[in-house]
């Protein structure tokens, strides 16, 4: 009986361990996708998750392991209404290749499959949906953004209504 019990209470931490490192996620993952044209579909290791800690400004990614492998980005966004974050297309934050800012409107996590698939040079709000929260993104359309994201900055950097 004694070892029942501790293999029932050991099971239980187990399982509640493992739940909660599954919610350990970052705020922010970027998810590579590789584009096969130039990556053969078969080489795998270069599908991989990019976590970024909320508040973890990253200025040069070359950190993630699979930075140099040809692919697109796609991004999940948690946390509370109001978080901001922005993915250049250029290390440092700069913005000459191009950057996307997005701001949760509600609570729940964003999904966005498609990075370039906004129009440019103004905010465009997407309603929640069945696999995504409700957002606005502003987006400063650049060739093969969505395949070269360098750097990531958390909160409102611009000074009035848009990113300039």
């Amino acid at each position: 009986m004694k070892y029942k019990t501790i293999a029932v209470v050991g099971l239980i931490l187990f399982l509640v361990g493992t739940l909660h490192a599954a919610e350990q996620r970052g705020a922010l993952v970027l998810n590579k996708i590789p584009i096969y044209e130039f990556e053969d579909a078969r080489k795998l290791g270069c599908t991989e998750m990019y976590d970024v800690k909320y508040e973890r400004n990253v200025a040069d990614m070359r950190e993630f392991r699979n930075f140099h492998c040809q692919g697109r980005y796609e991004m999940t966004l948690r946390g509370k209404k109001g978080r901001t974050v922005t993915l250049y297309a250029q290390f440092n934050f700069g913005k000459k290749g191009g950057f996307l800012a997005v701001r949760k409107l509600d609570d729940r996590k964003i999904w966005i499959p498609d990075l370039e698939n906004l129009p440019s040079g103004r905010w465009t709000t997407i309603p929640a949906g069945h696999q995504t929260g409700s957002y606005e993104a502003f987006y400063r359309e650049a060739s093969g953004f969505d395949q070269n994201i360098s750097s990531i900055k958390w909160g409102q950097w611009w000074k009035g209504e848009t990113p300039n």
